[in-house]
């Protein structure tokens, strides 16, 4: 479980680092349809470094 939830925080991390990067970039050639597709990998990444953070507070017993 603790690498479960260390993989989701990489993976998490990661996208979410590129998913900005791309937005910007997007915002930057005017293109809109790529703008959602930052806004949406962002969205994701949140989710999975949501779910890390459950599943860590499971292993400590909700602390």
């Amino acid at each position: 479980m603790e690498t479960t939830a260390l993989m989701l925080k990489i993976i998490g991390a990661i996208i979410q680092i590129t998913s900005i990067a791309y937005t910007i970039t997007a915002i930057a050639r005017k293109k809109r349809k790529h703008i959602w597709i930052g806004i949406a990998l962002f969205v994701i990444a949140f989710l999975l470094l949501n779910q890390a953070t459950h599943v860590e507070d499971r292993l400590r017993g909700g602390y």
